[in-house]
């Protein structure tokens, strides 16, 4: 698989996940990936879990009610959760155009095929 070495974001669009949530593939390794996914106040990322993948949010702007295990807390740009793989996890977008930097390990496979 071929692997471009600079992401330039003017030359990505982004790509609808559902109503309210957006998301950019910023680039991926077959150990590593990263995805910044836009959210509009309110939009939820329903909770979840990877069965392969371990997950890093790190929020860059807006803030986020983020559940993982049972454990809530309101992360603001700089603040970041950390979601290994088999946890339950979940966010709320409390600001318009809420974006989180997610990185997984490994690459997520399913994400490319979209």
């Amino acid at each position: 698989m071929k692997t471009d070495r600079f992401f330039l974001t003017d030359q990505h669009d982004w790509q609808v996940v559902e109503p309210g949530i957006q998301r950019k593939i910023i680039g991926s390794t077959e150990q590593l990936m990263a995805v910044c996914v836009k959210f509009s106040k309110g939009a939820i990322g329903k909770a979840h879990q990877h069965e392969l993948h371990d997950q890093i949010g790190y929020v860059l702007q807006g803030a986020f009610e983020v559940v993982i295990a049972n454990e809530t807390r309101i992360l603001s740009p700089g603040d970041a959760f950390i979601a290994p793989r088999l946890t339950l996890h979940g966010a709320v977008a409390l600001e318009h155009d809420s974006q989180v930097l997610d990185l997984f390990s490994p690459r997520r496979d399913d994400m490319l095929g979209e």
